[in-house]
């Protein structure tokens, strides 16, 4: 398992070394070296500092108390903007919208003078890094998807801020909420604006075509609170749902999917109808869809081959060491993963599913796309006897079990049995 560190982890950008970020994970040992790795130890940590943070708040749309939330709000917003002025291109695409290509350029262009006008002058030297990581937050511009990878490089933005000192001591769980709102409704609005495709999808035996952390925050939202005004299982009252939108996380990335696939939500959404149906308080979807995390997104070779590392804020060093780890970068499962990017897996197995269902997305008037990836889902009825395993089963990761899967995911490739 991933290496814990209990301190907050901070910079001295004089003294640090930042260099642009290069590839390190090119196969599945990579993936198992990441796992003892400082960077996925700084993640982790703050992963579960802001999921503490949100605790019993809420989404509050009003501007921070913190002037340097704000700051970065705007800058999200100003990139929001920038899809205004980069509509898609007209007529049938089998993929994504080409012009978000165009989008992803002029974010590219404009991120530098973005974050020299956001940083204080003495941590303009992190840049080149920190600029990687805000840009790979907003999907692939080469595969026009977006996914959990994607989702990462932007907790590690936010993480990196911190390391800097930058929101300062006097940021709360709401301003970390306003962050995370303001990032996804732009996210939201490129997946909608130019029909992105899931970023190494597991289709319905997901938890979600795109998103995950999204869902821990807003389950943490309402762990152990007793004025939780919603039970898991009401997520599949779309009223509820759209309700309480506006406020929590959880509800927000529901309500997304309400509106953007149809047909039963069992079927569509197979893995979220099992969580509201068979988890009964949010502290245990929490801890469940954390453990979930470490392995489906910290621990998959297609989703953290994309997460690339610099020298300063997650550099490719063994926390225990100290010394930088190996690097393997000869391997067949680069020129493999993008034929299997969409199923790979230890867990998947496609060969026996059932035949394709009613349930599609709506995606808005005028998109043009035709492919069969995005618009269809394949709905498969869940029926326990049916199920692929995915990882740990899903009792078993939402139960009060400490182990995070089984010992067979935390296997070397080379046989080696010993967990991280």
């Amino acid at each position: 398992m991933a290496a814990q560190m209990s301190k907050q982890p901070a910079l001295d950008v004089g003294t640090t070394k930042f260099t642009a970020p290069v590839k390190k994970i090119f196969d599945s040992q990579g993936t198992y070296d990441f796992q003892s790795s400082l960077a996925i130890s700084r993640l982790n940590f703050f992963l579960r500092k802001y999921v503490q943070m949100v605790k019993k708040q809420k989404i509050c749309h009003d501007p921070s108390n913190v002037p340097a939330v704000n700051s970065f709000v705007q800058l999200l917003s100003s990139l929001s903007a920038l899809i205004d002025q980069t509509p898609p291109l007209a007529g049938p695409r089998r993929y994504g919208n080409l012009a978000c290509r165009d989008w992803h350029s002029k974010v590219d262009s404009s991120l530098s003078k973005l974050l020299e006008d956001l940083l204080p002058q003495n941590d303009q030297r992190c840049i080149v890094e920190l600029k990687y990581y805000l840009g790979n937050s907003f999907g692939s511009s080469t595969r026009l998807d977006y996914g959990t990878g994607h989702e990462l490089s932007f907790l590690a933005v936010i993480g990196a801020l911190d390391m800097l000192g930058f929101w300062t001591e006097n940021i709360t769980g709401q301003d970390i909420l306003l962050i995370f709102d303001t990032y996804y409704k732009l996210v939201r609005r490129l997946i909608l604006t130019y029909t992105l495709e899931p970023a190494g999808s597991h289709g319905v035996w997901g938890l979600d075509d795109h998103f995950h952390l999204a869902y821990i925050l807003g389950s943490s939202q309402w762990s152990n609170d007793p004025k939780t005004p919603i039970s898991p299982r009401d997520i599949t009252n779309v009223d509820l749902v759209q309700g309480y939108a506006d406020s929590n996380l959880y509800c927000q990335a529901i309500n997304f999917i309400y509106k953007v696939k149809s047909g039963p939500f069992s079927e569509h959404s197979s893995m979220l109808y099992d969580i509201a149906t068979t988890v009964h308080t949010w502290s245990k979807v929490q801890s469940g869809l954390l453990k979930m995390y470490a392995v489906e997104v910290l621990n998959k070779f297609p989703v953290v081959q994309h997460f690339w590392f610099g020298t300063g804020f997650y550099p490719w060093i063994d926390i225990k060491s100290g010394k930088e780890l190996p690097v393997y970068e000869n391997s067949t499962e680069i020129e493999r993963e993008e034929e299997l990017r969409t199923t790979q897996g230890p867990t998947i197995s496609l060969a026996n599913a059932p035949p394709i269902t009613s349930a599609t997305y709506h995606l808005p008037p005028g998109s043009g796309h035709t492919g069969s990836r995005l618009p269809v889902v394949n709905a498969i009825p869940s029926k326990s006897s049916m199920r692929p395993t995915m990882g740990p089963p899903t009792s078993r990761l939402f139960s009060n079990r400490s182990n995070t899967a089984s010992p067979t995911l935390y296997q070397s490739p080379k046989g080696d049995e010993t967990a991280h």
